[in-house]
């Protein structure tokens, strides 16, 4: 147990005890925030909200396709509609792409809603690129066109690491965690601070 209560970290200046309404988690991407997100509903009777689908569902094509045919600014400004639209409901846990923390815009909404927990899931790169790999050869690998330019990922990575902690309540290392103990450690430390 000491060992997991270590993993756990206050972070931003947003960590405090009072009741909130809804989680974002955050963290670059293959941090499992899809993964845990669907986890965490179970626990808490809330909804789960992937952004990621949420924009290809609202848009009707795949993240690939958008970025294709519209580009990374017209993407980014979906993320945004999209983050905007989470933010809004209640009772809901949503995954944030790892990318929506680089615009000044969510960086703003993020820290002026004050009954929302933002959770940082944190591990190395290494880690993080070695299991979007693992994924990518399995088949089942979200679009992800940063990672096979692995220098300028990791530039990104080392910008939106500072920004993920600034903007969370605290942070999990899910290096050597499964999904499930992810889960059950934000449930452990969120759980009686949901409203």
């Amino acid at each position: 147990m000491q060992d997991d209560q270590r993993s756990l970290t206050g972070t931003g200046p947003s960590c405090r005890l009072d009741p909130y309404s809804r989680m974002v988690l955050t963290g670059f991407m293959g941090a499992g925030k899809s993964t845990v997100g669907h986890l965490l509903p179970r626990k808490l009777g809330w909804a789960f909200l992937d952004l990621d689908k949420h924009i290809e569902s609202s848009a009707g094509a795949t993240a690939k396709d958008l970025f294709a045919s519209r580009g990374e600014s017209a993407f980014r400004k979906l993320e945004s509609e999209a983050r905007a639209f989470a933010l809004g409901r209640s009772e809901t846990i949503t995954a944030l792409r790892g990318a929506a923390i680089d615009a000044t815009e969510n960086q703003r909404l993020l820290a002026s809603s004050k009954d929302t927990l933002v959770v940082f899931l944190d591990a190395p790169f290494a880690i993080l690129i070695e299991r979007c790999l693992v994924q990518q050869r399995s088949g089942r690998a979200p679009y992800r066109p940063l990672l096979h330019q692995t220098d300028v990922a990791h530039t990104r990575f080392s910008v939106r690491r500072s920004l993920f902690q600034d903007h969370a309540a605290f942070a999990v290392e899910v290096a050597n965690r499964t999904a499930e103990g992810v889960a059950f450690l934000i449930w452990n430390t969120a759980g009686g601070r949901m409203s």
